[in-house]
């Protein structure tokens, strides 16, 4: 039976309900593209640089292995500035360092009533630049009687009968060597031994080099000193020193060094008293004083 109006009841119910469902679908595809459109900016947001995960951890050690790369590379080439530097200072920049060395033998002569020693000598500059020796300052002293005497550098030559050479200054180059026999003089008449023959005597000699000072701010602080020992167990003739047979002295044994310093006694401290038993003087007034 139909309704007036001339609608049926049952139709408009299943066009509602048609309605409601279709609405319902309708809101469900409206609220999927709106996630979808959030999930799309915040990954926009996030990654900025649009770069895939992958290659910005590539990236980061490249960073770190160039980093490790470039310092290993400062720090080769401040080593290889350093040696280039020293090698610049050893070679060019160097000031003359001169060292002298002992010889093995020493002669004695005599000359105008004067002892004179002709005394070997090798010497080396070390430094890179130029060196001049003016003279030397020789001191012997006798080690048995304690005598000094001062002599002077005059010539070159193995012994006075032949000096031809007069002493000059010797100029040394860089990194070079020379040896000459010097004859040194004493200044001041007179000798050290008083007997000659079997006699067993010690000399030390004291050299000193007298070198040009350097021209720059680098000078030598101290100068170029040698000390060394020598003994003879003869000594010639005073005529025959003077007629060229020399005395000859050689470097004292490290064996007969050691011997005499366990021979010489060691100096106590402790000041000696003296004895109260000793006999002391007798008065001499009253031994005198008649009885």
């Amino acid at each position: 039976m139909q309704k007036p109006g001339g609608h049926n009841p049952g139709e408009r119910l299943d066009d509602l309900l048609h309605s409601v469902m279709d609405w319902n679908e309708n809101a469900t595809h409206n609220q999927q593209d709106g996630h979808q459109q959030d999930e799309s900016s915040k990954a926009n947001n996030n990654n900025q640089p649009d770069q895939p995960y992958g290659e910005s951890k590539m990236s980061n050690k490249s960073k770190s292995n160039f980093s490790t790369s470039a310092f290993v590379t400062t720090l080769v080439s401040a080593i290889a500035l350093l040696f280039s530097g020293y090698s610049f200072y050893e070679t060019v920049l160097k000031q003359a360092e001169l060292k002298i060395y002992p010889p093995a033998l020493v002669h004695m002569y005599r000359s105008t009533y004067r002892d004179v020693f002709a005394i070997p000598l090798t010497i080396s500059n070390d430094g890179a630049k130029r060196g001049t020796i003016l003279s030397f300052d020789l001191k012997v002293t006798n080690l048995d009687t304690k005598d000094t005497m001062n002599f002077d550098n005059l010539y070159f030559g193995n012994n006075p009968k032949d000096t031809s050479r007069i002493f000059t200054p010797l100029t040394m180059s860089g990194r070079a060597n020379q040896s000459e026999v010097i004859m040194f003089f004493a200044e001041k008449s007179g000798s050290f031994f008083k007997t000659t023959g079997g006699v067993r005597s010690n000399l030390r000699f004291e050299l000193t080099i007298n070198a040009e000072e350097a021209e720059y701010l680098f000078k030598p602080e101290k100068k170029t000193r040698l000390s060394f020992d020598m003994t003879t167990g003869f000594i010639q003739s005073f005529r025959q020193m003077e007629q060229g047979s020399p005395t000859v002295f050689y470097k004292i044994p490290k064996e007969q060094t050691e011997a005499t310093k366990q021979e010489t006694p060691a100096k106590s401290d402790t000041p000696v008293k003296p004895d109260d038993k000793t006999e002391k003087p007798l008065d001499t007034e009253t031994d005198t004083k008649p009885q």
